[in-house]
């Protein structure tokens, strides 16, 4: 079987940040030897073509760093720090696509001798999106990320809907495509997100019963999208009891 190279890989800038920190709070124990959750977190999940990267970002220039660390934004680079962290060479990110992987994708791998398989990569990547709620100050885009920390306190989960005519007319707008090219490439993807979750955690991506916030983004401003998220973290962190845990 053909070995796999490995090429030597850099700590993204952004886990550098954090990594100090992690490795302080997450290896000190309270009662019963479990680390403490320092928190809070975010969970952004989202239809396609609803702007969750930008709402992201918005919400870490908002919401007002804690110990002096600003909140940071984890998405396409969680596949990067999940390889490096594990010396696997970066090329296999190209099997790892939040909308791409299904149990047709991970039988593959495995038939052509991809090791790890696709499932142990993804596990992988769930502890580390795990590791990065516990630590705080996260904001997770994606890849099921309310699902593998549904179980973790002091998390706040938000989905992201509008309709498909808006959807499709601002993806079209954004990437100079007409709108029917535009309409295929979100059902696409928001299909493809559904089978990952589905695979991944056996659960429906789509049900409003998993999430704190339900946000239509065609009928609210943005800005009031990011103050009512930044309002609905600073009352949670303020008083966690007051919100019924997710189980």
């Amino acid at each position: 079987m053909r070995q796999l190279s490995k090429k030597p890989m850099k700590t993204l800038p952004i886990f550098q940040k954090a990594e100090a920190y992690l490795n302080i709070h997450l290896t000190h124990t309270g009662p019963g030897g479990t680390p403490h959750s320092v928190g809070p977190f975010i969970t952004i999940s989202r239809e396609a073509g609803t702007g969750g990267t930008a709402l992201a970002q918005a919400l870490a220039e908002r919401l007002p760093a804690g110990d002096e660390r600003p909140w940071e934004v984890y998405s396409g680079n969680l596949i990067e720090e999940m390889l490096r962290t594990n010396d696997l060479p970066p090329h296999l990110a190209r099997f790892l696509p939040e909308d791409r992987i299904s149990e047709v994708d991970a039988s593959v791998g495995e038939v052509v001798g991809l090791h790890p398989n696709l499932w142990m990569l993804v596990a992988k990547t769930n502890e580390l999106i795990r590791r990065l709620a516990r630590g705080g100050h996260a904001i997770l885009l994606g890849r099921g990320s309310n699902f593998a920390t549904l179980d973790l306190p002091n998390g706040v989960h938000v989905r992201l809907v509008a309709s498909s005519a808006y959807r499709d007319a601002r993806v079209a707008r954004l990437q100079s495509l007409d709108v029917a090219e535009a309409a295929t490439r979100n059902a696409a993807r928001d299909a493809a997100r559904q089978r990952y979750v589905r695979a991944t955690f056996n659960a429906n991506g789509a049900d409003p019963t998993t999430y704190d916030l339900v946000i239509n983004v065609s009928q609210i401003p943005f800005e009031m999208m990011v103050d009512l998220i930044a309002n609905y973290v600073a009352a949670h962190e303020r008083n966690p009891a007051a919100f019924p845990a997710h189980r």
